[in-house]
């Protein structure tokens, strides 16, 4: 048994969607959900207002119902906002891992995909970047690293 919460379990990201796609359909649904908040808080002002006599203009109504939706959006939809949290974790750890490893290439060090065992990215790269039919010989590192064709 883990000890892990039950809603972190739920959080487990979904097989087959990037982080990006998840990011974006959860975040909105956070947004919706939020609004859709604030419209039946509106509406509940209104009507309250209407029950005891009072006019209470729309702009006025809208105002209080952000304000109260604020607050209470955190604990309505904490589960959401806990998938967009993780979510934004994972996006940026990805920038993270790809950042490094872009660093280690550009200081001509294996990154970590190379030293994992998978296939470096950047070797297929170079061998094809002369294969332009321009004519030119492929660009090399500035440092002299690279020697000349």
């Amino acid at each position: 048994m883990s000890d892990a919460n039950p809603s972190e379990e739920s959080n487990a990201p979904q097989p087959g969607t990037s982080p990006g796609r998840r990011l974006a359909r959860n975040l909105a649904l956070y947004t919706l959900a939020r609004l859709v908040l604030v419209v039946l808080l509106t509406v509940v002002i209104l009507a309250g207002a209407a029950v005891v006599s009072v006019q209470i203009p729309l702009v006025v109504a809208i105002l209080f119902a952000i304000v109260i939706a604020m607050p209470l959006s955190l604990t309505l939809f904490k589960g959401l906002r806990a998938q967009v949290n993780s979510d934004i974790a994972a996006v940026d750890e990805r920038r993270r891992r790809d950042k490094a490893e872009l660093r280690a290439r550009l200081r001509g060090e294996p990154g970590p995909a190379t030293e994992a065992g998978g296939a470096d990215r950047g070797t297929a790269e170079e061998a094809t970047a002369g294969d332009d039919d321009s004519g030119e010989p492929p660009q090399r590192p500035a440092d002299g690293s690279g020697g000349t064709a």
